[in-house]
Parts: C-alpha cells; sequence; structure tokens
C-alpha cells in the first residue's frame, strides 16, 4: 500500500474490524454516488463537507449520525475518522489529501489523482510519511466488462495484442455543466475531456496492453466556447511492448446518444490471432466480442465470433469495497497513488504534445 519513509500520524493506529468512519469531503456528483457505495461497503458516513451547505446538509440527513459542514479541516481534527473520500474539482485534490494524510487519515481520492504531476508526488509523499494508504477512485479497473477482457488477453486468447483502440463520445449535457460548473474552467479541471475521461482511457489502456512509452496528441476546433478546456481531442499512443493505440475523446457525439445513456464507449484490440472488441452504453449490460484462430474458442472446428453478454457492475461499490478491504488487510491498493500517476503523466503529455505537435516520451 501507499506506505513507507518514517512512521507518522497514522502508521499506530490498528486496522479497522468494524465499520470504517468516513468523512466524504465533495457532496456533488461523484460524491452522491460514493455515499451509498460507502453505507453498502461496510462504511460509516461521519462528516459531510462541502462548499454548498444545504447540499452538505441534505446528504448528512440521509446517513444517521452523520454531521455537516462547508470546512474539510472539521473532520481531519475528529479523532474517530479513520478515513476521508475526497470528492472535489481536480484543483483541490492535492491540498485536502495532503492535509488529510498529515492528519493520519487514509485517502480515497476521485480520479485524476491531482491537476499537475508535482502535486502528485506531494500526494503520494504525504502519504508514505504519514503511513496511511492513498488510492484513486478509478472505475474503469473495477468494471466487470473490462476485467472479463483483460482475462481473455491475459490467457492469450487472441495473441500478442498490437493494436487498440478507444473511443468515448458523448454530448456535453446543460445538466453536466450544472452539477460541475467548475469544469468550464481549465484550471480547475486541468483541461478538458482529454482529463476527465482521456484519464479512464489511458489507464484502461495500461490495464490491458501495460505500459505506454509515448503520446502524441491533437486538439479539435472548439465548438463549445463557454467551456476553456478542449472538448475534443485525440492521441494516438505507443506501448513499452511495442503495440499502438489510438484514443478519440469528444463532447460532440450527439446522435450517437443512447435511449440508455448520454455516453457511448467502445474498446477493440486486434492481436496475432483474432480480435475482442466491447461496447458500453447499453443499459445493464455491456457487451464483448471475441474472435480467435485459437483451438479452444473454435466453434466447430472452424474461428467464430464469440458474443458474452457480462452484466454491468457496479463500480462505484466496487472500487470503495476495495479501499475498506485495503484498509482491514494491508493490501496495497490495485489503484494506488503510484501507479494513478502513471495514467496523470500521459493526459499531461498528451496536453504538451497538443501545444507542441510532437510526441512526448513518458517516464520509466
Amino acid at each position: 500500500m501507499a506506505r513507507g519513509g518514517s512512521p507518522g500520524a497514522g502508521a499506530g493506529r490498528a486496522p479497522p474490524q468494524g465499520p470504517v468512519p468516513v468523512a466524504l469531503i465533495g457532496c456533488g456528483w461523484a460524491g452522491q454516488r460514493h455515499a451509498p457505495a460507502l453505507a453498502a461497503r461496510g462504511a460509516t458516513l461521519r462528516w459531510a463537507v462541502d462548499h454548498d451547505a444545504g447540499r452538505a446538509q441534505s446528504l448528512a440527513g440521509a446517513h444517521p449520525g452523520c454531521r455537516a459542514t462547508a470546512d474539510y479541516r472539521e473532520p481531519l481534527q475528529d479523532a474517530a475518522v479513520v478515513a476521508v473520500d475526497v470528492c472535489l474539482p481536480h484543483d483541490l485534490h492535492a491540498p485536502v489529501a495532503v492535509a488529510a494524510a498529515r492528519a493520519g487519515k487514509h485517502v480515497l481520492v476521485e480520479k485524476p489523482l491531482a491537476a499537475t504531476l508535482d502535486e502528485a508526488d506531494a500526494m503520494i509523499a504525504a502519504a508514505e510519511g504519514a503511513g496511511v494508504v492513498l488510492m484513486v477512485a478509478e472505475n474503469v479497473r473495477f468494471e466487470a466488462v473490462y476485467r472479463a477482457a483483460q482475462a481473455l488477453l491475459e490467457a492469450g486468447a487472441i495473441g500478442e495484442p498490437a493494436l487498440v483502440q478507444v473511443s468515448r463520445q458523448a454530448y456535453l449535457r446543460r445538466s453536466f455543466l450544472e452539477e460541475r460548473p467548475w469544469f468550464l474552467d481549465a484550471k480547475r479541471a486541468a483541461g478538458g475531456i482529454m482529463m476527465s475521461g482521456g484519464v479512464h482511457d489511458f489507464e484502461t489502456m495500461r490495464m490491458l496492453l501495460g505500459e505506454l512509452a509515448s503520446v502524441q496528441a491533437l486538439r479539435a476546433p472548439q465548438r463549445f466556447p463557454e467551456m476553456e478546456g478542449d472538448d475534443t481531442s485525440v492521441a494516438l499512443v505507443r506501448f513499452r511492448s511495442g503495440a499502438v493505440g489510438t484514443l478519440v475523446e469528444s463532447f460532440l457525439a450527439k446522435s450517437l446518444v443512447t435511449a440508455a445513456g448520454p455516453e457511448v464507449h467502445t474498446l477493440r484490440v486486434d492481436g496475432a490471432l483474432g480480435s475482442l472488441s466491447v461496447t458500453r452504453g447499453e443499459a445493464s449490460v455491456d457487451t464483448l466480442r471475441l474472435f480467435s484462430e485459437r483451438e479452444e474458442y473454435r466453434v466447430g472446428g472452424a474461428p467464430a465470433e464469440q458474443r458474452v453478454l457480462v452484466p454491468a457492475s457496479d463500480s462505484f461499490a466496487e472500487e470503495v469495497g476495495h479501499f475498506l478491504e485495503c484498509l482491514r488487510t494491508g493490501r496495497e491498493p490495485l489503484t494506488s497513488g503510484r501507479t494513478q500517476r502513471r495514467p496523470l503523466e500521459a493526459v499531461l503529455a498528451a496536453y504538451r504534445s497538443m501545444e507542441s505537435g510532437a510526441p512526448v516520451l513518458l517516464g520509466g
């Protein structure tokens, strides 16, 4: 887990055995999804924190014994609080997480880890210095359909992957901006859709094909002038394995909006022995398609496409459950601060490439 360095304020605390007292910092869209997930997976919501006092009071009222405040420092002074769940605008992740770690609280923080690599490094160092867990709520790692795809690739179903194509196409709804007015400010959002959606998709690429070696990106002409960050952008990546990939992020795809939701996500991986694809956006079920020349996947002795319907998982509940399990068992989180620094690095490299027009090499 994200521990190391000299013992800190959290190092002497015994692993929690019963319900874990948590302070939820940020009661907007993400916080309202984390709150029921925390309650369902064995946490007690002790504080609801939001600059909007009414929103904090409303969320706290749904959880007996939960207190509401506009000052995130209050729960950090509460000795009973074991962990904080940070669901704030991107630019606030680092200052709140660092303060929480120094107060001896374990930290779950919504993606992206931070707005800059310097901020990410400060968060990681604070957690290690205090001996507390730092985990990023990166829910793609907990999606059942992506785990199913990962298992097939690891089993060699399509041979050595050569190409991955990922697309996140959505329409920028008024309700999205009403829930996240800060998103219009490129500094607060640390960019635009390449940060908000691309950080998910770079992590999906890492999950399936391993570490990235370089990124080159382009930004399309702006179509939502009220938004400072990119509303459509694309990236070309090379993996350390030599494989290549494309990533498309767009808020312009109104014609693709389904009855089930405002976004369509697609994934395709091609290898020496076949192809695998994932389509998301259908209500409660994701679709995985596999075409493989390997003997165990043939139908009637011949290669054939197999279609698998994977029930959609509650990835919020899964990631929160994993965080709480790590607190109890001492396991390192699957999405620790250190691992989630890598997709953040890729996104920030994409933005640098948009400015320079050149590929950007990623760290080792």
